[in-house]
């Protein structure tokens, strides 16, 4: 070797090098002593370095090599990655209560329920979910109130009666959906149509009747007829809709003429009031009529069946029954006056008192003279 003695002598000690002793540079300099570094964690450079270099090919100036053919087998890795997005897109999930419609190109393919499904990713296949049993609200004539108070919408709560007056109308529909391809398809915005529907079934209902019923006696036959023609006219548009309850919440007269509406309406009260007063006045006094004739008819009947039986018993015993009615007359006569009869043929001697009779009538003759 190079390195070793000419003289082919044992190499020097001290590891010196072909210039001289002591580790020297072959320029004869002399290279200072490193002191000893704690070990360091991975460089990040390096790591980028690599990452690069394994998804995106080397960056390097050279070319060929193993770089060249390890930058043509990452395509196909990342459009493996994005097919596989694209496809995790067509999972979805539907809650209870919910039905999902799907649509091919545009066009109805089916419904699916509750549950985890599948379809494909879009633009081939879309999904629209609904929910199918929860109760949705139409509001019309007002807004919903804000502390307690509502805010009426004249446009939608004036309409005219029957009987050509104005009422002030609030309205709640409540409903839902019986069938989500209906409901998704055939009607554009179907809540805005519920809406329409309503209104116009109400306006319709309320021209069939007088102001008075309406606002009084009338209200459930109102809310009955309303949900009856909505109900109608939204199966005759297939709209998907089922109406589960009308809620007629005001119904008046307009703010501008309700004490002038007041004063008729307790008026039209009043007169009932006095009505079913005579009326009652009137039984009771028919009532006791009935009575009376009833009791005189039972009373002359009573009469004249006494009068047959003591007929027939004075014809079987004159004389007796002559004694009897006249002793029974008497009796009847003097019955409270304060006498004594003596029938002369009794034998009996009248017995006068006479001090008795003058002391019972002495006060009697006083009392004109005490007055005077």
């Amino acid at each position: 070797m190079p390195w070793n003695d000419q003289s082919g002598g044992p190499p020097r000690s001290g590891g010196q090098g072909p210039w001289g002793s002591g580790p020297r540079k072959p320029w004869g300099q002399q290279q200072p002593p490193r002191s000893p570094q704690p070990p360091t964690g991975p460089d990040l450079d390096d790591l980028f370095r690599q990452w690069r270099e394994r998804f995106f090919g080397g960056g390097g100036s050279g070319g060929g090599g193993p770089r060249s053919g390890r930058r043509g087998l990452q395509w196909p890795l990342i459009a493996g990655l994005l097919v596989i997005g694209w496809l995790a897109t067509g999972v979805y999930t539907v809650d209870e209560g919910e039905q999902a419609v799907i649509t091919r190109v545009g066009k109805f393919n089916r419904s699916t329920g509750p549950g985890i499904h599948f379809h494909l990713p879009a633009p081939i296949e879309g999904r629209q979910v609904v929910n199918v049993t929860g109760q949705r609200t139409a509001e019309i004539g007002f807004e919903s109130p804000r502390a307690n108070v509502a805010n009426d919408n004249p446009e939608e709560s004036l309409m005219i009666t029957g009987d050509r007056n104005i009422a002030e109308i609030h309205f709640r529909v409540v409903y839902n959906v019986k069938d989500v391809r209906a409901f998704v398809f055939n009607v554009r915005d179907p809540d805005e149509a519920v809406r329409q529907v309503a209104e116009s079934a109400m306006r319709e209902v309320i021209g069939r009747r007088q102001l008075e019923p309406i606002i009084t006696t009338e209200r459930g036959a109102v809310e009955e007829g309303v949900e009856a023609l909505m109900q109608a006219t939204l199966d005759e548009y297939q709209s998907g809709v089922q109406v589960l309850q009308i809620q007629l919440l005001r119904a008046a007269a307009p703010s501008a003429v309700i004490e002038a509406f007041n004063d008729v309406v307790n008026a039209g009260q009043d007169a009932e009031t006095l009505i079913n007063n005579a009326n009652r006045d009137t039984s009771r006094i028919v009532n006791e009529a009935q009575g009376y004739r009833e009791r005189v008819v039972r009373e002359a009947t009573g009469e004249a069946e006494r009068f047959i039986a003591v007929h027939s018993e004075y014809r079987q015993a004159p004389q007796v029954t002559r004694d009897r009615l006249y002793l029974e007359t008497m009796e009847r006569v003097y019955q409270r006056g304060n006498l004594v009869i003596l029938d002369q043929r009794g034998g009996a001697v009248p017995y006068l008192p006479l001090d008795g009779m003058i002391r019972r009538n002495a006060p009697a003759t006083a009392q004109p003279g005490a007055g005077q």
